[in-house]
C-alpha cells in the first residue's frame, strides 16, 4: 500500500489527539502540533474559568501513534506566534515529503469566549478572530500549496454549528458568544471557498461538525459548558470518524458540511 500522510493541528488532547491516533491506526504517518509538547509541560486551562492543569501532550500522542508501526511527528505550534506559522508548516512538508490530509482541528483558547458582546474586551476579541482565522490561512497556505503541486490532497476543517446555525442560549448559559461564532463563521467560510477554488487541482475540502464532545478541557470548565460535558460524546467517536471519512474522501462532496455524529451512527460508532 502507498504510503500515506496526514497532519493534525491541536493534537495534545481532545478530538485532535483522537483524530491522529485513528488515522494511525489505519496506516497514516502522522505530524502533529500543539503548544504543549511533554508531559512536563502542563499548564491551566487558558480561559481562566479553571486553575485545573488540562492533560495531554505532543509526547504522549506520539507515543501512541508509534504503537501502530507507523511515524509520528510532533512540532510545536502556537497559533497566536504569527511568525512561526509558515515556517512550521514548511517544516512538517519536507519531514512527511509530501501531505495527504490536513486536519485543521485546533483554535484559539483564551479569554473572552463565554461573555455576550458588550462584556468582551475587544482585545480578545481580535486574538480569538486571527487565531481561528488569520493564523489557519497562514498554516494552511505553503500545505495548500505542496498539494495543488501534487495534484492532490484533502483539506478537513473542524467546524461547528456556531459558524452556520442561529443561537440556541445565552453565552454563558451554554451558548456560544460573539467572538467565537464570528471567527467559527469565517473559518467555515474558508473551507467551502478552497473547495470551490481548487477542486479542479485534486482538492477535497471537507467542514466536519462534530457535534457536542466532552473533551477534557470542557469538562474542566463545565459551568458556562455543562450541556455539552454532560451530553457529548467521546473525543474518540469523533477521531474515529475523522479517519473513516480521511479513508474514503471520494465518497463526499467538495465544499459540503458532513455531520460527524451521523457518520458515527452510520459506520457503528454509535
Amino acid at each position: 500500500m502507498e504510503r500515506r500522510t496526514a497532519v493534525v493541528t491541536g493534537a495534545s488532547r481532545g478530538i485532535g489527539k483522537a483524530s491522529a491516533i485513528a488515522l494511525a491506526q489505519r496506516g497514516f504517518d502522522v505530524a502533529i502540533t500543539a503548544r504543549t509538547m511533554s508531559m512536563g509541560d502542563q499548564s491551566p486551562e487558558p480561559s481562566g474559568l479553571s486553575a485545573v492543569m488540562l492533560p495531554g501532550s505532543l509526547e504522549e500522542t506520539a507515543k501512541i501513534i508509534r504503537s501502530f508501526n507507523v511515524q509520528a511527528f510532533p512540532f510545536y505550534m502556537d497559533l497566536m506566534e504569527r511568525d512561526n506559522l509558515v515556517p512550521t508548516a514548511e517544516a512538517i512538508i519536507d519531514k512527511l515529503g509530501y501531505v495527504d490530509v490536513l486536519l485543521s482541528n485546533a483554535v484559539y483558547s483564551g479569554p473572552g469566549n463565554y461573555g455576550r458582546f458588550l462584556d468582551n474586551d475587544l482585545n480578545d476579541v481580535e486574538d480569538r478572530i486571527f487565531g481561528n482565522i488569520t493564523a489557519q490561512m497562514f498554516f494552511l497556505r505553503p500545505i495548500l500549496a505542496s498539494m495543488v503541486k501534487q495534484g492532490s490532497g484533502t483539506l478537513l476543517f473542524m467546524t461547528s454549528a456556531a459558524a452556520y446555525e442561529p443561537p440556541f442560549a445565552m453565552p454563558g448559559k451554554g451558548g456560544w458568544g460573539s467572538a467565537y461564532t464570528v471567527s467559527k463563521g469565517g473559518f467555515h467560510r474558508l473551507a467551502v471557498q478552497l473547495g470551490y477554488e481548487y477542486g479542479e487541482d485534486g482538492i477535497t475540502s471537507l467542514n466536519l461538525q462534530p457535534g457536542l464532545v466532552a473533551t477534557e478541557r470542557v469538562k474542566i470548565v463545565r459551568g458556562p459548558v455543562e450541556n455539552v460535558a454532560s451530553l457529548g460524546v467521546e473525543p474518540e467517536v469523533i477521531g474515529g470518524v475523522v479517519a473513516h471519512i480521511a479513508s474514503n474522501v471520494s465518497d463526499y462532496i467538495s465544499g459540503e458540511t458532513i455531520q460527524l455524529q451521523d457518520v458515527a451512527a452510520e459506520i457503528g460508532l454509535l
